[in-house]
């Protein structure tokens, strides 16, 4: 009898009872593949937003910091740019001078306004001479009416935002790095300053409305 049911046990006598065990078996194997498969799937969607999160968010902090560190850019900017560009006389210029605050520039800048053009400045403060004499010119500009922006012609943005402000008719380009031997010594710099800086100006004058006018020193 128990030989008997055992028997029964290994073979039994429903047809196909085996097969359907087996083909529920392999249906299960299969679902539980998916369901792996789809868990792994949206694992990867998740860790590929959350890198694009990243990013997004360190390229957002990277350009608020860029935003908050600059010295350029606001109501009270756009008004010490508006008020520095009056016209005083008939037929006056609107005059953008780079390097302002140097010696030449803050010279033209000077004579541009006693002649009643408007005149706004825009100089870097760079450190090749003291720091101090720019300040001094751009102390004494400014008691002639004359606004100075510190930034950097190579600025873009900053030249954009200068034009969009004031619609100049005039730049009288004067930035330069100086120095026959410092040259030798750091020619990327000249090469940023006097090469990369006048392409920038100049596609920066392309894109202005109205086009102004480029007089540059040699």
């Amino acid at each position: 009898m128990m030989v008997r049911m055992l028997e029964d046990d290994l073979f039994p006598s429903t047809p196909g009872k085996v097969k359907i065990e087996r083909t529920h078996g392999a249906s299960r194997k299969l679902q539980r593949c998916f369901a792996s498969a789809s868990t792994l799937f949206l694992w990867v969607l998740f860790v590929i937003a959350l890198f694009a999160s990243y990013l997004s968010f360190h390229s957002f902090v990277d350009t608020s910091s860029r935003y908050l560190s600059a010295s350029w850019g606001g109501l009270h900017w756009e008004r010490q740019i508006r008020a520095s560009a009056v016209v005083r006389r008939p037929e006056g210029i609107t005059v953008l001078v780079t390097s302002a605050a140097g010696f030449v520039g803050s010279h033209v800048s000077l004579a541009l306004r006693h002649r009643g053009d408007d005149v706004v400045g825009l100089d870097n403060f760079n450190a090749y001479y003291d720091p101090s004499l720019k300040k001094a010119h751009k102390a004494l500009l400014a008691s002639h009416g004359v606004f100075v922006v510190e930034g950097d012609v190579n600025d873009a943005h900053l030249l954009a935002k200068l034009f969009n402000t004031m619609p100049f008719t005039h730049v009288m380009h004067l930035s330069a790095q100086v120095g026959v031997r410092y040259a030798i010594q750091n020619p990327a710099l000249y090469v940023h300053s006097n090469v990369v800086g006048l392409v920038a100006l100049l596609e920066a004058c392309k894109s202005a409305d109205p086009q102004p006018a480029i007089i540059q020193r040699k």
